[in-house]
Order: structure tokens, then C-alpha cells, then sequence
């Protein structure tokens, strides 16, 4: 009998162990997210938008997604609370004090973090917090090596925010950002995402375009929600411009692309819908 019932319990935590660790399968969920930073005042003001953003980010079960405009001084702590996720920031003290900074979060049942960096926007990428090209702020890219636990698949993702005043610094800030996946990644699948701050008829778009697939040109079932991603927090047809785009390697398939305008109880999350796709990596 006692050796019946230490097979059992036995059996029971051998089930249980495999139903904690069982990965999900299936397209993996990414998206980038601009969430704006806490200037606003009224129904916009940062303390009402924060549980919308936790909303829309708990609704559509992202596996890894990028975040712009964090602002450390009052979201920083907050954002760190998103359930289930944690955070790539670069892994640089350098860093730690800058006021607005791009943050990637995860979901760890389904990826496994190989490594992380961050780069500045400028002439001298390795010099933390350093600006070029007119910037009114530093500007930087924050990544991370994954590898997909569900097939073993190893990628990379990059998290950015090219500059909104300057045209010499998107242009100059997309060299830097594709000079320096072609050296890091290698031939491995890249995802290169963000607010971009550029419409598809600049030479910043071409210039990505020409190395990368736009995820919404190359999605294989239509792609949902509105055409432009920056709202302006309005909801009048053709309403601001579409300037978040998710950027993925050649032979990436996107079965779905959606920019996410919904509202949480009538009112905006952010200035910026996010951006979600499904994707399967090469």
C-alpha cells in the first residue's frame, strides 16, 4: 500500500511539474507600443491611461512586446508590474538615469532571454546617452536574443524610437540600427520594431523596407483595425499617421497583422495604438 501510494503521489508530481512547464504553441504574439509619456492632463493624465495600457497588453496575451516613451520618473516602477512579464532594458547602469527609455517586456514560459543590449542613436553608438543630428534627446535601441521554447528557434528583437524633429537623425538613426543587427544577428531572424516617426514615403521606411518585410505588407490574412497607428487621441477617420511599424527578416511568415484601436471604457490608452502580429519564424 505505501508503495502504491508513493507511486502515485509520484505519478501526480511528475503531471504536475509537466502542466507548469508546458509551453504554449502556436504564432508567437509581438508588438510594439507607444505609450506616451506622462504630460497630459485630464481623462488623458498618465495615472487614468496606466490601467488601459495594462488592459490592452492582458487582453491580447502578447508573448514579447516593445514599449517607447517610458518615462522612469513615474512609470519605471509601475510598468515593472505588468503580470506575468519581465523586462529587457539593455543591462547598462549607463542608462539608469535617462528619462524616457524604450523597454522590451517578455513573457518567460514562452522565450528564454540569451542576451540584451542597448546602443545610442548617434555618431558614437557606444557612448551611452550620447545625441547627434539635432536630437532634443538622447535616443537609443534596446534588444534581445530569444530563443522560442517552443521550437527551439533563436531570434532577435530590437525595440526603437528614431527621433521626432530631426530628418538627419531618423536617417543617420536607421544606419546605426541596421549596421548594427547586419553585425549582431548575423543570419539569424531579426524583428526590428517601434515608433519610427516615419511615414512609408520617406527614405527612412525605403531604406528599412529594402532590407527588412514591413509585417503588414507580407500578412497572410487582412490586416485589421486602422491604417494609422498614431491617433492623436482622436478617432475621426484618417486621424494621424502611421508611424509604428513591426519589421521582420525575410521568410518570417505573418499570419496576422491588427492595429489595436480599442478603447477602454470609451476612453485612449495612449496617443499610439499598439501594433500586434503573428508570426512564425523562419
Amino acid at each position: 500500500m505505501k508503495k502504491l501510494l508513493s507511486l502515485t503521489a509520484t505519478m501526480f508530481a511528475a503531471l504536475l511539474f509537466t502542466a507548469c512547464t508546458t509551453v504554449e504553441p502556436g504564432p508567437l504574439r509581438v508588438a510594439t507600443f507607444n505609450i506616451r509619456v506622462p504630460v497630459d492632463k485630464g481623462v488623458n493624465a498618465w495615472e487614468k491611461r496606466l490601467p488601459r495600457i495594462h488592459k490592452i497588453v492582458a487582453d491580447n496575451n502578447f508573448h514579447v512586446f516593445g514599449i517607447q516613451e517610458m518615462f522612469r520618473k513615474s512609470q519605471h516602477a509601475t510598468l515593472n508590474s505588468f503580470p506575468g512579464f519581465k523586462r529587457v532594458d539593455g543591462n547598462n547602469p549607463a542608462y539608469q538615469n535617462l528619462a524616457v527609455y524604450d523597454v522590451i517586456f517578455y513573457r518567460p514560459e514562452r522565450l528564454e532571454l540569451l542576451d540584451q543590449g542597448v546602443f545610442a542613436l548617434s555618431e558614437t553608438p557606444d557612448v551611452p546617452k550620447s545625441k547627434s543630428w539635432n536630437t532634443n534627446l538622447p535616443r537609443e535601441t534596446t534588444w534581445a536574443k530569444f530563443r522560442d521554447k517552443s521550437n527551439g528557434k533563436v531570434f532577435f528583437l530590437y525595440n526603437t524610437h528614431l527621433d521626432h524633429r530631426s530628418v538627419a537623425a531618423r536617417r543617420k538613426g536607421t544606419d546605426v540600427n541596421l549596421a548594427h543587427i547586419k553585425a549582431n544577428a548575423g543570419d539569424l531572424p531579426v524583428i526590428l520594431l517601434g515608433d519610427f516617426n516615419a511615414p512609408e514615403f520617406t527614405d527612412v521606411y525605403k531604406k528599412i523596407a529594402a532590407r527588412l518585410n514591413d509585417s503588414r505588407k507580407i500578412t497572410e490574412t487582412p490586416a485589421a483595425g486602422p491604417y494609422n497607428t498614431c491617433s492623436g487621441y482622436n478617432r475621426k477617420p484618417g486621424a494621424g499617421a502611421h508611424l509604428d511599424y513591426i519589421f521582420v527578416s525575410p521568410g518570417t511568415r505573418v499570419l496576422s497583422y491588427r492595429v489595436i484601436d480599442t478603447l477602454v471604457e470609451g476612453q485612449f490608452p495612449s496617443d499610439h495604438y499598439p501594433v500586434m502580429v503573428e508570426m512564425e519564424l523562419k
